[in-house]
C-alpha cells in the first residue's frame, strides 16, 4: 500500500511533505498519536539505532499525528524540551485528518503506535505496538533480503558490494 501523501513540520517549523521527504531506502516510521505514547515510541527508537548501525541507507522518523484542528503546539511546549536532540531532530508533527490518515494505512485505532515501513513511499512492513522478538526478527530478515537485493555480492570478495 502506498503511504500516504502528507504534509508536516519539525518541531522547529520546517516543513516537511511526505513521502517524498523521506531520505533512507528505507525509512522506519514509528507513528503515535498521543504524546503519552512516548513510553511505547522509545523502545522502537532503542531497534531503530541499533538497524541505523547495521545499514547505511536506512533511516528513521517518529510521527506524531495530531489532528489538523488541534491547537496544540508541540514546538513551542515543554514537552518537546524533554526530548533528547537525535529525538527533537527525528520527529515530525503531522496535522491531518487522523481519522483519514488511519483508513488510509489500516490502522485500527490510536489507542497504540505503530512501526511503518516505507520503501520508495510504499508500506512493506507494518506492526503495532511494542516490538517483540518476532517482529524484530521479521524486521531484520526484510532488511537483509532488502540490502542483499540491493547490493549483491561481487565475487571473488562475496562480503563487500560493487562500488
Amino acid at each position: 500500500m502506498r503511504f500516504p501523501r502528507v504534509s508536516g513540520s519539525t518541531l522547529d517549523g520546517t516543513h516537511v511533505s511526505l513521502p517524498g521527504g523521506f531520505e533512507g531506502e528505507p525509512t522506519l516510521l514509528v507513528v503515535s498519536f498521543q504524546w503519552q505514547q512516548r513510553s511505547l515510541v522509545d523502545p522502537w527508537c532503542s531497534v531503530a539505532d541499533r538497524l541505523a548501525e547495521r545499514y547505511d541507507d536506512f533511516e528513521y522518523r517518529e510521527l506524531l499525528v495530531v489532528d489538523w484542528r488541534s491547537r496544540m503546539l508541540v514546538g513551542r511546549t515543554r514537552r518537546a524540551d524533554l526530548l533528547s536532540d537525535d529525538q527533537h531532530d527525528r520527529m515530525l508533527v503531522l496535522r491531518v485528518n487522523k481519522r483519514q490518515f488511519r483508513q488510509s494505512l489500516g490502522l485500527l485505532g490510536e489507542e497504540t503506535i505503530y512501526a511503518l515501513l516505507v520503501d520508495d513511499g510504499h508500506v512493506v512492513r507494518q506492526a503495532a505496538g511494542v516490538p517483540d522478538s518476532a517482529t524484530i526478527e521479521s524486521l531484520l530478515s526484510l532488511l537483509d533480503d532488502w540490502e542483499r537485493a540491493r547490493c549483491p555480492p561481487v565475487e571473488p570478495y562475496p562480503d563487500r558490494c560493487e562500488s
